[in-house]
Protein backbone atom coordinates (compact mmCIF):
# COMPACT_ATOMS: atom_id res chain seq x y z
CA UNK A 1 0.00 0.00 0.00
CA UNK A 2 2.65 2.65 1.15
CA UNK A 3 5.53 0.76 2.04
CA UNK A 4 6.60 0.75 -1.77
CA UNK A 5 6.04 4.26 -2.69
CA UNK A 6 7.64 7.25 -2.18
CA UNK A 7 7.16 9.03 1.72
CA UNK A 8 5.53 12.12 0.06
CA UNK A 9 2.91 9.98 -0.94
CA UNK A 10 2.26 8.76 2.13
CA UNK A 11 2.12 12.10 3.54
CA UNK A 12 -0.10 13.80 1.18
CA UNK A 13 -2.41 11.16 2.04
CA UNK A 14 -2.11 11.27 5.88
CA UNK A 15 -2.68 15.29 5.42
CA UNK A 16 -5.79 15.10 3.03
CA UNK A 17 -9.44 14.41 3.85
CA UNK A 18 -8.92 10.55 3.73
CA UNK A 19 -10.24 8.09 6.14
CA UNK A 20 -6.70 6.29 5.66
CA UNK A 21 -4.34 6.48 6.54
CA UNK A 22 -4.58 8.49 9.84
CA UNK A 23 -2.98 8.57 13.59
CA UNK A 24 -3.08 4.56 14.17
CA UNK A 25 -0.90 4.42 10.75
CA UNK A 26 1.13 7.44 11.48
CA UNK A 27 2.00 5.97 14.99
CA UNK A 28 3.50 2.92 13.48
CA UNK A 29 5.62 5.09 10.92
CA UNK A 30 7.04 6.83 14.48
CA UNK A 31 7.71 3.72 15.93
CA UNK A 32 9.59 2.20 12.93
CA UNK A 33 11.79 5.63 12.79
CA UNK A 34 12.40 4.86 16.61
CA UNK A 35 13.30 1.31 16.25
CA UNK A 36 15.59 2.41 13.08
CA UNK A 37 17.46 4.24 15.07
CA UNK A 38 17.88 2.22 17.83
CA UNK A 39 19.40 -0.30 14.67
CA UNK A 40 21.30 2.01 13.37
CA UNK A 41 22.86 2.99 16.57
CA UNK A 42 23.61 -0.91 17.14
CA UNK A 43 25.03 -0.89 13.61
CA UNK A 44 27.83 2.02 14.36
CA UNK A 45 28.39 0.08 17.58
CA UNK A 46 29.38 -3.71 16.38
CA UNK A 47 32.88 -3.58 14.47
CA UNK A 48 34.00 -0.24 16.78
CA UNK A 49 37.06 -1.90 18.91
CA UNK A 50 36.30 0.43 21.59
CA UNK A 51 32.57 -1.42 22.27
CA UNK A 52 34.40 -4.81 21.24
CA UNK A 53 33.39 -6.69 25.06
CA UNK A 54 29.64 -5.64 24.39
CA UNK A 55 29.85 -6.89 20.71
CA UNK A 56 27.87 -9.86 21.09
CA UNK A 57 25.04 -8.16 23.25
CA UNK A 58 24.58 -5.34 20.36
CA UNK A 59 24.34 -8.06 17.91
CA UNK A 60 21.45 -9.29 19.96
CA UNK A 61 19.90 -5.69 20.26
CA UNK A 62 19.85 -5.65 16.26
CA UNK A 63 18.62 -8.75 15.89
CA UNK A 64 15.32 -7.54 17.53
CA UNK A 65 15.34 -3.98 16.86
CA UNK A 66 15.40 -4.95 13.06
CA UNK A 67 12.58 -7.32 13.73
CA UNK A 68 10.62 -4.86 15.44
CA UNK A 69 11.34 -2.13 12.38
CA UNK A 70 10.16 -5.04 9.96
CA UNK A 71 6.79 -5.65 11.92
CA UNK A 72 6.23 -1.75 12.37
CA UNK A 73 6.29 -0.91 8.82
CA UNK A 74 4.09 -3.60 7.77
CA UNK A 75 1.83 -2.14 10.28
CA UNK A 76 1.91 1.35 8.68
CA UNK A 77 0.19 -0.23 5.59
CA UNK A 78 -2.07 -2.77 7.85
CA UNK A 79 -3.45 0.35 10.17
CA UNK A 80 -4.64 1.95 7.34
CA UNK A 81 -6.14 -1.39 5.59
CA UNK A 82 -8.12 -2.08 8.84
CA UNK A 83 -9.32 1.33 8.79
CA UNK A 84 -10.32 1.62 5.74
CA UNK A 85 -12.09 -1.52 6.06
CA UNK A 86 -13.79 -0.82 9.39
CA UNK A 87 -15.21 2.39 7.77
CA UNK A 88 -16.65 0.69 5.01
CA UNK A 89 -18.40 -1.97 7.39
CA UNK A 90 -19.57 0.40 9.53
CA UNK A 91 -22.02 1.90 6.23
CA UNK A 92 -23.12 -1.74 5.32
CA UNK A 93 -23.51 -4.16 8.55
CA UNK A 94 -25.61 -1.72 10.35
CA UNK A 95 -25.76 -2.77 13.78
CA UNK A 96 -25.08 -6.60 13.76
CA UNK A 97 -23.47 -6.76 17.06
CA UNK A 98 -21.19 -9.94 15.67
CA UNK A 99 -19.91 -8.06 12.24
CA UNK A 100 -19.10 -4.90 14.36
CA UNK A 101 -16.63 -6.73 16.85
CA UNK A 102 -14.69 -8.39 14.41
CA UNK A 103 -14.72 -5.33 12.60
CA UNK A 104 -13.46 -3.09 15.63
CA UNK A 105 -11.33 -6.19 16.78
CA UNK A 106 -9.91 -6.45 13.32
CA UNK A 107 -9.08 -2.52 13.69
CA UNK A 108 -8.01 -2.87 17.18
CA UNK A 109 -5.29 -5.20 16.13
CA UNK A 110 -2.57 -2.71 14.46
CA UNK A 111 -2.45 -0.18 17.15
CA UNK A 112 -2.50 -2.92 19.77
CA UNK A 113 0.82 -4.09 17.98
CA UNK A 114 2.39 -1.18 17.99
CA UNK A 115 2.02 -0.92 21.43
CA UNK A 116 2.98 -4.25 22.44
CA UNK A 117 6.39 -3.85 19.60
CA UNK A 118 7.07 -0.47 21.35
CA UNK A 119 7.27 -1.50 24.94
CA UNK A 120 9.60 -3.90 23.72
CA UNK A 121 12.35 -1.84 21.46
CA UNK A 122 12.20 0.98 24.14
CA UNK A 123 13.90 -2.04 26.49
CA UNK A 124 16.32 -2.47 23.90
CA UNK A 125 17.00 1.44 24.41
CA UNK A 126 17.99 1.50 27.97
CA UNK A 127 20.75 -1.72 26.97
CA UNK A 128 22.04 0.64 23.96
CA UNK A 129 22.19 3.91 26.12
CA UNK A 130 24.49 2.02 28.43
CA UNK A 131 26.57 0.03 26.27
CA UNK A 132 25.98 1.68 22.77
CA UNK A 133 28.55 3.77 20.70
CA UNK A 134 28.39 7.44 22.77
CA UNK A 135 28.57 9.11 19.37
CA UNK A 136 25.32 8.60 19.01
CA UNK A 137 23.73 9.07 22.38
CA UNK A 138 21.50 11.59 20.61
CA UNK A 139 19.86 9.30 18.34
CA UNK A 140 19.21 6.67 21.14
CA UNK A 141 17.68 9.38 23.21
CA UNK A 142 15.89 10.48 19.98
CA UNK A 143 14.22 6.89 19.33
CA UNK A 144 12.93 6.68 23.03
CA UNK A 145 11.15 9.35 22.48
CA UNK A 146 9.74 8.58 19.35
CA UNK A 147 9.01 5.17 20.94
CA UNK A 148 7.02 6.42 24.15
CA UNK A 149 5.67 8.94 21.97
CA UNK A 150 4.12 6.01 19.18
CA UNK A 151 3.23 3.91 22.30
CA UNK A 152 0.67 6.79 23.75
CA UNK A 153 -0.31 7.64 20.05
CA UNK A 154 -1.42 3.65 19.33
CA UNK A 155 -3.07 3.74 22.84
CA UNK A 156 -5.15 6.13 22.04
CA UNK A 157 -6.83 3.68 18.82
CA UNK A 158 -6.81 0.98 20.49
CA UNK A 159 -9.03 2.29 23.63
CA UNK A 160 -11.22 3.91 21.22
CA UNK A 161 -11.84 0.78 19.43
CA UNK A 162 -12.25 -1.30 22.59
CA UNK A 163 -14.95 1.12 23.33
CA UNK A 164 -17.00 -0.57 21.01
CA UNK A 165 -16.16 -4.39 21.45
CA UNK A 166 -19.12 -5.74 23.16
CA UNK A 167 -16.62 -9.30 23.62
CA UNK A 168 -15.57 -8.16 27.76
CA UNK A 169 -13.16 -10.79 28.42
CA UNK A 170 -11.37 -9.62 24.95
CA UNK A 171 -11.48 -5.83 26.34
CA UNK A 172 -9.90 -7.10 29.70
CA UNK A 173 -7.19 -9.14 28.19
CA UNK A 174 -6.34 -6.56 26.01
CA UNK A 175 -6.07 -4.25 29.15
CA UNK A 176 -3.91 -6.38 30.77
CA UNK A 177 -1.29 -6.37 28.59
CA UNK A 178 -1.83 -2.54 27.53
CA UNK A 179 -1.98 -1.40 31.60
CA UNK A 180 1.71 -2.55 32.25
CA UNK A 181 3.27 -1.22 29.15
CA UNK A 182 1.66 2.06 29.70
CA UNK A 183 2.48 2.11 33.47
CA UNK A 184 6.45 1.91 32.84
CA UNK A 185 7.00 3.49 29.40
CA UNK A 186 7.25 6.89 31.23
CA UNK A 187 9.64 6.11 33.85
CA UNK A 188 11.73 4.09 31.66
CA UNK A 189 11.93 6.57 28.90
CA UNK A 190 13.06 9.36 31.64
CA UNK A 191 16.03 6.99 32.88
CA UNK A 192 17.09 6.36 28.93
CA UNK A 193 17.15 10.17 28.61
CA UNK A 194 19.17 10.47 31.95
CA UNK A 195 21.54 8.00 30.87
CA UNK A 196 22.13 10.07 27.37
CA UNK A 197 22.25 13.52 29.53
CA UNK A 198 25.01 12.01 31.53
CA UNK A 199 26.58 10.79 28.34
CA UNK A 200 26.47 14.21 26.54
CA UNK A 201 27.59 16.06 30.07
CA UNK A 202 31.28 13.96 30.33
Amino acid sequence: MYNDRPMHDYLNDLAAKKCAPGGGSAAALSAAIGAGLVSMVANYTIGNPKYKAAEDKVKNILKKSEEYRLQLQGLVDKDAEAYEKLSAGLKNFGKDPAKLDRLFKAAMEPPFEVCRITGAALALCKELAVIGNKNLITDTAIAAILLEGAFFSAKFNVYVNLKYISDIDFVGEVHKIILPIEESMPGLKEEILEICEEVIER
